[in-house]
């Protein structure tokens, strides 16, 4: 991916301002494109924007779906699908502007979503030509997803190898039986997409004329409840009788966790040559499906194209310890060569090479000349010589403060830095003249590791942005100089949907926290390293 030097924010859609408890794609997201163009910054880069009942954007119930809870309210105002009347239950719900609480916003959204599909039945005859041509040119996915959700919601029961056998089968007869029988239900769920897939459209399209690059995140992995492994269960490794998964994916124990991660997600039949065709069909129609919402695609645990961590199950197909699972080769070379046939060649891929990672990832990351990512935190724990460390870094890469999984710059000095750590990046900033001070060296590094507490991140912010990556992205809370409070994610700890709780994935900004400073130091630093202009896909 070839571009000139540009910077941005990381941002998630939900985290952004808004009254009804989570951030969507009405006027407040507009309002930060202006703020991102005010502040000479070209990338908004985003989270996954695909359904999911959990907390992450992570774990969704289709690869290919857009999430309800993102449309915007007021947008369903402005086209007439609702009124201000039909806000009247709004004052039964409680919001909070510093996080989202999934089960309130979950609950009145579904509400409104449903009174403006009323509205939407009565008129439809006005949204008659776009919503065939949505359909037509979204049937490969959206039809499955559209009775996916429906039977779910109908069977009350979210394991679908527990649904009736036409059901779990995905037979013809069986299904037909549901479109016809659940009709309305059915058209629901369309519309839910069909009124995300305009909107976000709306948005996109708003930002690229300001001339905002969007990159967004895709999973390696989805989840075994959803829409994608129901209807193609050949595609994944799956038990034939029961079509449980017969292995899932995770990570061997490391320094972030000393037990491993069992993600409890099933792993594509990476392996099974009568199969692989399929698969790799799946992976274009689901990269071609992002990068024509997205800009620019980052995919997530990038290894697990390479190899991947298979867990092994018991004889009751629960999972075992991820310390009993090993690496296994996958598609990799192949995988990447038939996207490029389908795709074509220079794809705006970004990859996560982050993690255990080996000699083979790299070269399967460089021979496809893939942009790989720089987090300028891990710099500083290890050998001069090390990847993250700023003056490593090469252009073809990202250089980030922190990604959505790592401390905020702030929270990761204070709190997670060890003292080796920061007595380097101490040597590492001090100017010559400094270093021949004569006062003790420890007094002089202990000042100085003070002082940073609350100034680390324009620091980190100044290093990422003065790389020779071509990109360079603050996440917000950097900017913002939050602590750990203000993390999105610790992949230590555990979300639930069900809870009104402040936990991972729920920060949310407000607008007097970005003040007129900031956006001056922004971009300051923006034009002081040639990050102001456009980049190219």
């Amino acid at each position: 991916m070839k571009g000139k030097r540009a910077s941005g924010i990381l941002l998630h859609i939900t985290s952004l301002p808004g009254p009804y408890g989570i951030g969507d794609f009405g006027d407040e997201a507009y309002s930060f494109v202006k703020m991102l163009h005010e502040t000479d910054q070209k990338v908004w880069q985003i989270l996954p924007l695909t359904p999911t009942e959990n907390c992450s954007p992570y774990s969704g119930t289709s690869a290919f779906a857009g999430h309800p809870l993102l449309i915007s309210l007021d947008k369903l105002v402005e086209i007439n699908l609702l009124s201000r009347d039909d806000f009247d239950e709004l004052s039964s719900f409680q919001f909070d502007d510093r996080y989202v609480k999934f089960n309130q916003v979950t609950k009145f959204k579904t509400l409104m979503l449903k009174k403006a599909f009323k509205n939407f039945q009565e008129r439809k005859h006005r949204f008659k030509e776009s919503l065939e041509e949505f359909i037509q040119s979204e049937n490969y996915w959206l039809d499955d997803y559209a009775l996916y959700m429906t039977i779910k919601e109908l069977q009350n029961n979210p394991i679908w190898s527990q649904w009736p056998h036409g059901l779990k089968y995905h037979e013809t007869e069986a299904l037909n039986e549901i479109r016809e029988g659940q009709r309305d239900l059915y058209e629901y769920y369309i519309f839910t997409q069909y009124i995300f897939q305009q909107q976000w459209s709306e948005l996109k399209i708003f930002a690229n004329s300001y001339g905002v690059t969007i990159i967004g995140d895709m999973p390696v992995y989805v989840d075994y409840g959803s829409s994608d492994v129901w209807a193609s269960t050949h595609l994944f490794q799956l038990d034939k009788d029961t079509l449980l998964p017969s292995v899932v994916s995770g990570f061997p124990p490391d320094d972030c966790s000393a037990e491993g991660q069992n993600w409890n997600m099933p792993i594509y039949d990476w392996n099974n040559e009568s199969k692989k065709p399929q698969v790799f069909n799946w992976w274009i129609k689901r990269l071609k499906k992002a990068l024509h919402i997205l800009d620019i695609v980052r995919i997530d645990h990038f290894r697990g194209l390479e190899s991947y961590w298979s867990i092994p199950v018991d004889e009751n197909f629960v999972p075992m310890k991820p310390i009993d699972g090993e690496w296994v080769k996958a598609a990799g070379v192949e995988f990447f060569h038939a996207l490029i046939s389908a795709l074509g060649k220079d794809l705006p891929l970004i990859v996560e090479d982050l993690g255990s990672l080996t000699t083979e990832t790299f070269d399967l990351r460089d021979q496809f000349n893939l942009t790989g990512i720089r987090i300028v935190q891990f710099g500083f724990g290890f050998y001069p010589d090390n990847m993250y460390r700023p003056h490593n870094y090469i252009q073809n890469s990202v250089a980030y403060t922190g990604t959505h999984d790592n401390p905020t710059a702030i929270g990761w000095w204070t709190k997670h830095a060890e003292h080796y750590e920061k007595k380097t990046f101490v040597t590492y900033i001090r100017s010559p003249e400094q270093l021949d001070e004569c006062c003790n060296e420890d007094d002089r590094d202990n000042g100085m590791i003070h002082f940073l507490n609350g100034q680390i991140h324009w620091y980190l912010i100044k290093m990422v942005m003065g790389s020779v990556a071509n990109i360079a992205i603050v996440q917000l809370q950097d900017l913002l100089g939050l602590d750990d409070e203000a993390r999105m994610n610790d992949p230590s700890l555990s979300s639930d949907a069900g809870s009104d709780s402040q936990q991972n994935w729920t920060w949310r900004y407000q607008w007097p926290m970005i003040q007129d400073h900031m956006k001056y130091k922004l971009k300051l630093y923006t034009r002081m390293f040639y990050r102001a202009g456009e980049i190219k896909k």
